[in-house]
């Protein structure tokens, strides 16, 4: 059962290392409007603009433009 510990604690870090997000990390999304097509949403920080069906954009505006 000893044996277990550290392969549990292993996994536990892969999974948080997986888990962890850094596309967005730098951006600080404000929804700018609401329309038929989806939700218009403005980064604070950077400017950039994305337009979701639903919920926050899961890139940085920023960085997909390099």
């Amino acid at each position: 059962m000893l044996f277990l510990i550290p392969f549990i604690i292993l996994a536990l870090y892969i999974g948080m290392y997986l888990l962890r997000t850094e596309r967005t990390s730098d951006c600080r999304w404000r929804q700018s409007g609401k329309d038929a097509q989806g939700v218009a949403w403005r980064c604070q920080v950077c400017g950039a603009t994305a337009l979701t069906e639903k919920g926050l954009p899961k890139h940085c505006g920023a960085k997909s433009e390099e």
